[in-house]
C-alpha cells in the first residue's frame, strides 16, 4: 500500500546523515548544519553535540508532524503530475501476454487522447493522490520507528542493512493500503480497454463513472475481501525489494559528492528521479503480474476460477517471452522520475515555510 517519496525522502536523508555520523563522527554533521542551504542539513532533526562529546540525534515533533504534511502533500502532487505516465502503464500491461500489438508510447497517447479525451489519462487519479498521503505516512513512520530501534538495540553495524531493513518493513506494512489503493487504480485505469474486448477472460464489461462507484460495484459483485485484499500477497512480493532497494539508493546518493555539487535545489530532483528509477528496474516484472492479477475479476457465485501469480507468469513467458515482462516500461520509468523529482521539491519548498526556526 508501491518509489522516491517526500516521506521516503525525509527518512532516506535523516539516514545518510546517521550514516555520516557514524563513519566520519560529529565534525561534518556540524559543518552541515552550519550550511543552511546544504542538501544533506536534515530540518526535521535537531543535531547537538561536538567534537568531544557524542553527537545525539532529537526528533522535534513540532518538525516532524511539518514534515509528515509536507511529505503528504508533496506525494499526491508528484503522483497528479506524473499520473497520465502511470495510465499509459497500466493499459500497456494489461495487454502483457496476450496475442495483440504493443503499441509505441506516442500511439498509445494519441488512441486515448482520440477515444477518451484528456480524462482518459486521470482516470483513478483522486482515490491514487489520497491513497498515497495514506501510504507514505505509513512507510514514514515504519520506517523511522524500526531504523530508531535498530540504531538502539541492534548489533548490525551497517546503516546500508538498517535502511534496507527498515525500507522492507515499510513496504511490507504499507502493502495493505497500497493493495485496495492500487485496484481501484487499476481498475479505473483498464476500464475502456476491459469494456471493448468482451471476449477475454480476465475482462469485464462493466465501466465505472468514478472512483467510488468502481468500489461499489467491486463490493457488489467481488465482496469486501476482494476489495481490501485482492492481489495482497503479489503486492507485498513488490513493495519489499521496492521499498529496500529505494532507502539504500537514496542514502548512498545523498552521501555522495553529488549532492554538494548539485546543491540543495537541484538535489531533490535527481536524487529522487534515480531512487525512482533504482526502486522500479528490478521490481518491474513483479509489478506487471500484479497488475494482471488484480484486473481480473469474478463476480459471486459464479464458479470462474482466477489465475494465480504463477499461472499469469507462464502464460506471459509462454506468449511473449522475457520481453513481455517489461511491457510498459517507458511509461513507468517516466512516471517514477517525474513523480519522485515532483515529489521531493515540493517537500523542500513546504519543509522551507514549515521548518521550526532555531
Amino acid at each position: 500500500m508501491k518509489s522516491c517519496i517526500s516521506f521516503v525522502g525525509l527518512l532516506a536523508v535523516g539516514n545518510c546523515n546517521r550514516i555520516l555520523k557514524s563513519n566520519t563522527g560529529g565534525n561534518i554533521i556540524q559543518n552541515n548544519l552550519k550550511e543552511r542551504n546544504s542538501y544533506s542539513n536534515h530540518p526535521a532533526i535537531q543535531i547537538r553535540g561536538g567534537e568531544s562529546s557524542s553527537t545525539e540525534i532529537n526528533l522535534s515533533a513540532s518538525a516532524t508532524m511539518a514534515s509528515l504534511f509536507a511529505g503528504s502533500v508533496g506525494g499526491a502532487i508528484g503522483v497528479g503530475v506524473s499520473y497520465p505516465f502511470d495510465t499509459l502503464s497500466t493499459k500497456a500491461q494489461v495487454k502483457s501476454g496476450k496475442d495483440e500489438i504493443q503499441l509505441s508510447l506516442i500511439r498509445s497517447m494519441a488512441r486515448i487522447w482520440k477515444s477518451e479525451g484528456i480524462r482518459g489519462f486521470f482516470e483513478g487519479v483522486l482515490v491514487t493522490m489520497v491513497g498515497q498521503a495514506f501510504i507514505k505516512a505509513i512507510q514514514f513512520a515504519v520506517n523511522e520507528i524500526t531504523f530508531l530501534w535498530l540504531e538502539k538495540h541492534s548489533t548490525i553495524q551497517s546503516n546500508i542493512i538498517k535502511m534496507a531493513i527498515a525500507g522492507t518493513l515499510a513496504g511490507l506494512l504499507s502493502s495493505f493500503v497500497v493493495t485496495p489503493v492500487e485496484l481501484l487504480k487499476i481498475r479505473m485505469q483498464s476500464q475502456n480497454k476491459l469494456s471493448a474486448n468482451k471476449k477475454d477472460d480476465d475482462a469485464s464489461p462493466q465501466s465505472y463513472d468514478n472512483e467510488l462507484d468502481c468500489a461499489r460495484s467491486i463490493v457488489k459483485n467481488e465482496g469486501w475481501n476482494a476489495l481490501l485484499f485482492h492481489g495482497l500477497g503479489i503486492t507485498i512480493v513488490r513493495e519489499i525489494p521496492s521499498f529496500a532497494f529505494y532507502f539504500v539508493a537514496y542514502g548512498l546518493l545523498a552521501k555522495s559528492a553529488m549532492a554538494d555539487a548539485l546543491g540543495g535545489n537541484a538535489a531533490p530532483l535527481v536524487f529522487g528521479a534515480m531512487a525512482g528509477w533504482a526502486m522500479w528496474i528490478p521490481t518491474y516484472p513483479i509489478d506487471i503480474v500484479k497488475t494482471i492479477v488484480q484486473v481480473q475479476t469474478r463476480e459471486r457465485g459464479k464458479e470462474k476460477e482466477l489465475l494465480s501469480s504463477r499461472q499469469i507468469t507462464a502464460k506471459m513467458y509462454r506468449a511473449g517471452g522475457i520481453r513481455a515482462f517489461f511491457d510498459g516500461l517507458e511509461p513507468k520509468l517516466a512516471r517514477a522520475a517525474v513523480k519522485h523529482a515532483v515529489t521531493f521539491w515540493v517537500y523542500e519548498v513546504l519543509m522551507g515555510l514549515l521548518r521550526p526556526s532555531n
